[in-house]
């Protein structure tokens, strides 16, 4: 840090943490998660491992699942809409509105 003109006695110290290191890896609760699984699960096509674009998923958010499982769901969003759910090792759930938005079909 510059401490050029930097009054020391009252200054924020600098946190080695990064900024996302601080904020919270899980914006929804476990409860909030599985409700909104289940509903792309009841409303989404199957579509297997191959069923999304990678680059497609590049350009939307990702929420994994709030537990330590290394095998965790992975629910893909974008624009505010829950596009896809990504289930280990079976493949994607994909809701096909949302999803051809965020393809630009």
């Amino acid at each position: 840090m510059n401490t050029q003109n930097v009054n020391v006695n009252t200054a924020t110290p600098e946190s080695p943490k990064t900024w996302d290191e601080e904020r919270d890896q899980h914006p929804l609760t476990a409860a909030q998660f599985a409700e909104l699984y289940l509903w792309i699960r009841a409303n989404g096509e199957f579509t297997g491992v191959a069923g999304v674009h990678w680059a497609v998923l590049a350009g939307m958010k990702l929420i994994e699942e709030p537990t330590q499982e290394p095998e965790a769901l992975k629910i893909y969003v974008h624009k505010g809409y829950p596009v896809a759910v990504q289930e280990y090792d079976t493949g994607f759930v994909v809701i096909r509105e949302y999803y051809a938005a965020a393809a630009g079909e």
